[in-house]
């Protein structure tokens, strides 16, 4: 006789703000002062697939993805810039994908704040 292992169902609701503080690093700063925050609510056991929540201020600054990345754009308003100048317009509804090695700039035009659910290749510390 097999056994079949459960499925694990962890839900969660937005976590109230304000968030820990999920800086970005002033040499990737174009424009403004970016206050990004953020919180991890779930992950695997092998820490390499997190989800979570994070939010910035209007600002604009460049992002190089060291890891996959799907957003669900919750609330505000973002354009991203590719390396290859291709443009996208997020705002709440939308969703994307970046792979990672992506660089981008991210001009966030209206507070954002999205739902992410990333993989690394290594597991994520908190």
């Amino acid at each position: 006789m097999s056994t079949t292992a459960q499925p694990s169902i962890h839900g969660a609701e937005m976590p109230a703000t304000p968030w820990p503080e999920m800086p970005i690093s002033p040499d990737q700063v174009q424009e403004g002062t970016p206050d990004a925050r953020g919180l991890v609510v779930h992950q695997t056991p092998d820490r390499c697939i997190s989800s979570g929540f994070w939010q910035c201020n209007p600002s604009k600054f460049s992002w190089d993805f060291t890891w996959d990345e799907f957003v669900h754009i919750l609330a505000g308003q973002v354009t991203i810039i590719s390396e290859n100048g291709h443009t996208c317009a997020l705002g709440p509804g939308d969703v994307a994908h970046f792979t990672r090695g992506s660089k981008t700039v991210w001009h966030v035009e209206e507070q954002v704040r999205k739902f992410f659910v990333l993989r690394t290749a290594e597991p994520l510390e908190l």
